[in-house]
């Protein structure tokens, strides 16, 4: 079964969202070939941004908005590239191109916007309307199109610049590295782009449309970064000790971010001790949102509590928010360690 969230009246085939993610393919490859992790800086990603990115723009709530790459438009880059290059399109990410949500152990689901993810920005939304952020380390994992991340981006962007910005780092963090590059980055691009043109120009922001990506509007997006004190960083592959090792160096986070990552019961437990590493040592949170039963795949909300539970009695569980008005219900459960004690 699949639906639409109905973000705009036109909205393309891209936008289609299951109710319960599938299972696996049967052709999954073995554990082995699980994509090593590996840490990426801004000016890498940068140096492979099209030069041309179309773009649809999504309203969450009254006030957010968020614009995201058309996935029509990474179909025709990864054509380009391949045909450049030769290759076939025999890259792993054609997958998700495809009727195909998901892979195991080759692509993930990130180049779609899942709607537990869209659950995330409204409770993120609700939350900093109430209290105001505070200068925060974020870290989402599985981020794909990374609408979360994207709401809290947006909020230090509208943060005046002689204030200090809400949020100074964020680490964003997916399977694929080609998700990271395709939909993750142009995607920050386009909000940086979007906040920019209302700031500075009288007409409306076009909800949808193309953005010319030359070296002028990179560069000013690379100097509002650096000038604001913002920081920007990466990690590809699966959830791990070594993707652990690469966090690190900008661990403990404050706010540690996920939707839709506890769908399989075999990749349950490498997130969540990706999460409790993370937030280890310090007074920060993780809140994950995700359904409460993945049909066909075994994950659930309340297998994901008891995990949690056992691997580590001290951390403090509890649902902030659930969805119930149709289909599978949905929550968002937030993991912290108020103590701060490692």
């Amino acid at each position: 079964m699949a639906f639409r969230f109905n973000f705009a009246a036109d909205d393309t085939d891209d936008d289609f969202i299951p109710n319960s993610l599938p299972a696996p393919a049967p052709q999954a490859l073995p554990a082995e070939v699980h994509a090593p992790a590996r840490y990426h800086i801004l000016q890498e990603l940068m140096a492979r941004i099209p030069r041309n990115i179309s773009y649809a723009t999504i309203s969450i709530t009254p006030t957010v908005s968020i614009p995201r790459r058309e996935l029509y438009d990474v179909r025709m880059q990864i054509m380009d590239e391949d045909e450049l290059n030769g290759n076939g399109s025999e890259r792993s990410i054609t997958v998700g191109l495809d009727k195909e949500d998901i892979r195991s152990s080759l692509y993930e689901g990130g180049l779609k916007s899942w709607e537990c993810s869209v659950d995330l920005v409204r409770h993120l939304a609700s939350l900093y309307e109430q209290t105001g952020p505070e200068s925060k380390k974020v870290l989402e994992l599985g981020c794909g199109t990374s609408l979360p991340s994207l709401f809290l981006f947006q909020t230090t962007l509208s943060a005046t610049k002689t204030a200090k910005p809400p949020f100074t780092h964020f680490t964003l963090a997916d399977y694929n590295l080609e998700v990271l590059r395709l939909v993750t980055l142009p995607n920050i691009l386009l909000s940086w782009a979007m906040l920019n043109h209302l700031s500075s120009s009288p007409e409306p922001w076009k909800p949808e449309g193309d953005l010319d990506v030359t070296e002028t509007l990179t560069a000013a997006f690379l100097s509002d970064l650096s000038s604001r004190g913002i920081a920007l960083d990466f990690v590809s592959g699966g959830w791990s000790t070594e993707m652990t090792e690469l966090l690190k160096p900008t661990s403990p986070y404050d706010l540690v971010l996920g939707s839709e990552t506890i769908y399989s019961p075999s990749t349950t437990p490498l997130f969540t001790d990706v999460l409790l590493e993370v937030l280890k040592g310090g007074e920060g949170s993780g809140l994950v949102a995700a359904k409460q039963i993945y049909f066909g795949v075994g994950g659930g909300v309340t297998d994901f509590v008891n995990l949690v539970r056992s691997k580590d009695s001290n951390v403090q569980i509890r649902v902030v928010r659930e969805e119930r008005e149709a289909g599978v219900g949905r929550s968002i459960v937030e993991i912290s360690n108020k103590s701060g004690q490692p």
